[in-house]
């Protein structure tokens, strides 16, 4: 439990001891009997109890193993457990106006009714079990569904890369409802990295630029080529031109520089030029002549251009990295056919510009060459083309992934989630399936156990009446107080308390009400056919403001009409009550296998905590043994020296456990009805030799605490400082060994501090 009032939380695994059939639980008032009592009253309503801490929690286990778990899983025991504490007292006896609620008993006249009721209440029971058995199988499938749903939105979330966006198993749960998939969406691991680099990208790649290579003049340039290499001059041609072919250019440029300034004689060889000369040159150097010699140096320039430009041109193409991921591969195939087929124009372009060379220095002669024939050529240029367009299709595609990054990344997380959707389809629809018919199971037991509440109601309104019980309860009431004056009548509704024949107004007396209440509860036991060898019995606190004769006939009547329960808690504060339970209890609690438990309500204030903590421990043996509480405060005494100037979870009782040993020890040391300050005067002039300050630290503890004649205020704080309560402490032991050693010497050995 946790959180439980001052009762120590305790986990399921830390040892208390065993409960047994008879359960003795003594305790201080304050040390947790009545919240404990609440624990158990929680069975009795199948709720949790409005007077314990809000948000506390606790299971309790039965021997068949079923758990019981506050604040929601408490039903099942309502038939089965009766408490008796303040509560109940509350809820059924109210004492100024002298009424008591019904308690109804089962007519003979009805075991035909009665035993159907039986059975429907024993099928009510197996029903909640199996009803409870059902919700543990469910709550697992639902454990399983649930972890299936987290796990699977963890998987998709991270493939999906959301950044700051979510997606949880709520999200999950309605793509299985509204998101389209089939066998279909389940993608092959490259497929599926592929797409998930796409979602991972944080902004659209840059667009990049196509190929652009004249392969048409690249083919042009060849055939042209081709033509000069081949082509004749004609016979126009001077002997000189045939004999000195490399020559021309430089006749053509003599003649027009000669020409344009007017030369008579050669700059050369400084010989006239004869006007034949001129015509003759100039007829040979016509402008056909010029035409020709001009087309060889563009056709030159442009080989050289064209060379120059495929050489380089894959160093200015888009990098394969530049792309997007999934088109890289088919990007890089591409770019490789390219440069391949491109680099086999290269010789073809090489021999072009050979060829150009060739004829430019010797225009008036042909040239042999090796180009490869015209349909070879065109073949090899489209075969470039082809492989160019190629490479740009992916280039095209990865401009239009750029421009619609957007949409693609969006297409890109649905595939991926209808991949996971599809991947997962089996499982989901098992987890699925299995929980809404471990649901569907609870919901039918459910109408079954209303169906089955509602015919034990109606069986039981068909066999009650309450009249029975009024004169038990006044029987008991006569035995308990001695007395005839009070008597209880069934009137129309519940009971009425009368005196000498006339309703009680005003509340009766606290013995009188205890009496009452005891009885009350006693009666209501086998109400409504309930069997007392089935039932479990809490009783808190069952004796108050009783004589001493009352109070043993009080224990009796418990011990008589109880003890044939199922199991039967005591819980008491009272010495005397503790005492008559701990001799009727104490051999069953030795047997072996032990039937009864004496328990003890141990209150101390752990180190470092500000509250009081109370743990269910076995009854000390100093109260387990003797019928007074002397042995037991002194015990404390001698814990209390031992601890030095350390810690003691009990500091805080202690002024009174010493204040009380003291009381014993002077009524014992200084008969009389003197004070309990002159009894220490009295008898520390006997003990000259005591120390001074010792007696006036008793005097001070005398001063402050008030008198306590049980150990029930043990559990209340005093003003005394812990060093004057040390003091104290010393002081009182000191005393007892100078006034009657061979008392302190006997008490130090049955009370050791262990």
């Amino acid at each position: 439990m946790t959180g439980v009032g001052i009762l120590a939380d305790k986990g399921a695994k830390d040892d208390i001891p065993p409960f047994q059939r008879f359960n003795l639980i003594y305790g201080f008032n304050g040390a947790g009997k009545s919240t404990l009592s609440r624990v158990f009253a929680s069975l009795e309503a199948g709720k949790q109890q409005e007077d314990l801490p809000s948000g506390c929690s606790f299971e309790i286990a039965l021997d068949n193993n079923v758990i019981f778990k506050a604040p929601n899983e408490l039903n099942g025991l309502e038939s089965r457990i009766c408490v008796f504490n303040e509560d109940f007292i509350a809820r059924n006896l109210q004492w100024q106006e002298g009424r008591a609620s019904s308690i109804f008993y089962i007519s003979e006249e009805q075991s035909d009714l009665v035993a159907a009721r039986r059975a429907a209440q024993q099928t009510l029971a197996e029903k909640k079990q199996s009803r409870e058995a059902e919700k543990k199988i469910a709550s697992e499938r639902e454990k399983s569904l649930k972890t299936f749903r987290t796990e699977r939105a963890k998987l998709i979330a991270r493939s999906l890369n959301l950044g700051n966006r979510r997606y949880e198993a709520g999200q999950l749960v309605k793509d299985y409802e509204k998101l389209p998939y089939d066998k279909s969406s389940r993608l092959e691991k490259e497929a599926l990295e592929a797409l998930e680099k796409v979602t991972g990208l944080s902004a659209p790649p840059p667009q990049l630029e196509a190929i652009a290579i004249d392969v048409d003049g690249v083919r042009k340039t060849v055939e042209g080529a081709r033509h000069f290499a081949e082509l004749s001059i004609g016979t126009v041609v001077l002997d000189e031109m045939e004999n000195h072919p490399s020559m021309v250019p430089w006749l053509k440029t003599g003649l027009d520089y000669h020409s344009a300034n007017s030369l008579e004689t050669c700059l050369l060889c400084g010989n006239p030029i004869r006007d034949a000369r001129k015509q003759k040159l100039a007829q040979a150097l016509d402008d056909r002549l010029s035409k020709l010699l001009s087309d060889l140096k563009d056709a030159n320039v442009r080989a050289s251009t064209l060379l120059t430009g495929i050489r380089s041109a894959a160093g200015s193409w888009p990098k394969t990295a530049e792309l997007e991921l999934q088109l890289q591969e088919r990007y890089a195939d591409a770019r490789r056919h390219t440069d391949s087929s491109l680099k086999k124009l290269v010789p073809l372009i090489e021999e072009t510009s050979r060829i150009l060379s060739a004829r430019l220095e010797q225009p008036t002669i042909t040239v042999t060459h090796n180009l490869l024939a015209p349909d070879v050529i065109t073949a090899q240029c489209k075969a470039v083309e082809e492989a160019i367009e190629v490479q740009n299709a992916v280039i095209r595609e990865h401009n239009e992934a750029s421009t619609n990054f957007s949409k693609r990344q969006d297409d890109a997380r649905e595939a991926i989630k209808k991949h996971y959707l599809a991947d997962g389809h089996d499982e989901y629809t098992a987890l699925t399936k299995t929980l809404e018919e471990a649901n569907g199971r609870v919901g039918s037991l459910t109408e079954e156990l209303g169906a089955l509440e509602g015919q034990i109601a109606e069986l039981s309104a068909k066999v009650r009446t309450h009249g029975p019980a009024a004169d038990q309860i006044t029987k008991l009431v006569r035995a308990y107080l001695g007395h005839g004056e009070l008597t209880i009548f069934a009137a129309e509704e519940g009971y009425e308390l009368h005196r000498y024949n006339k309703i009680v107004k005003g509340a009766p007396s606290e013995g009188e009400k205890t009496a009452i209440a005891l009885c009350y509860f006693i009666s209501s036991l086998e109400a409504d056919g309930r069997a007392l060898n089935d039932l479990i019995l809490v009783v808190d606190d069952p004796i108050s403001s009783l004589d001493t004769k009352a109070m043993n006939y009080a224990c009796s009547l418990i011990r008589s009409r109880m003890t044939g329960a199922a199991q039967l808690f005591i819980l008491s504060h009272n010495q005397h009550c503790m005492n008559e339970f701990k001799k009727a209890w104490r051999n069953q609690a030795k047997a072996d296998p032990p039937t009864a438990a004496l328990l003890f309500l141990d209150v101390s204030m752990p180190e470092g905590s500000a509250a009081r903590s109370a743990r269910i421990v076995n009854l000390p043996s100093q109260l387990s043994a003797f019928d007074s509480e002397y042995h037991f405060l002194c015990h404390k005494m001698l814990q209390f020296e031992a601890a030095g100037v350390g810690y003691s979870d009990y500091w805080f009782m202690m002024p009174n456990v010493i204040r009380r040993v003291l009381d014993v020890f002077l009524a014992f040391k200084v008969p009389g009805s003197h004070s309990l300050g002159q009894k220490l005067e009295t008898l520390s002039k006997k003990y000259p030799d005591i120390d001074d300050v010792r007696i006036k630290a008793l005097d001070r503890l005398i001063q402050v605490e008030s008198h306590s004649d049980s150990l029930d205020d043990l559990v209340s704080h005093s003003s005394m400082t812990i060093e004057e309560t040390r003091d104290a402490n010393a002081a009182l032991l000191e005393l007892m060994a100078a006034a009657d050693p061979d008392h302190t010497a006997a008490i130090r050995k049955q009370c050791k501090a262990t």
